[in-house]
């Protein structure tokens, strides 16, 4: 079951207000899913995974993202892996940002 919920534009204003929860997040371009990652462990939130995401300390990749989604769970790496599964069947290849299955 894919995110459901809002789809934010990528700006620093809309990233700053996300949940300082653990979670999952969906990075787009336009319309394509560009990554799916998650907020896991000690101090690690939905919040500051997208601010990382946003100051480009994940590299030129995923700072291009136009829009996201996000999931606040308990569960975040099963919830990541649940995503990436059903989005690897659908299209047969990992989102290009996800070089490394988790």
């Amino acid at each position: 079951m894919p995110i459901t919920g809002e789809l934010y534009p990528f700006t620093q204003d809309n990233v700053n207000r996300s949940p300082a929860k653990h979670g999952v997040y969906q990075l787009y371009e336009d319309e394509a899913t560009t990554y799916i990652g998650r907020a896991a462990g000690d101090g690690v939130t939905i919040r500051s995974r997208l601010q990382s995401h946003y100051r480009g300390d994940e590299g030129p990749c995923t700072e291009a993202a136009s829009h996201y989604k996000r999931e606040v769970t308990s569960r975040p790496i099963a919830r990541e892996r649940e995503l990436i599964d059903e989005y690897e069947r659908e299209h047969g290849r990992l989102p290009r940002c996800n070089d490394v299955r988790p």
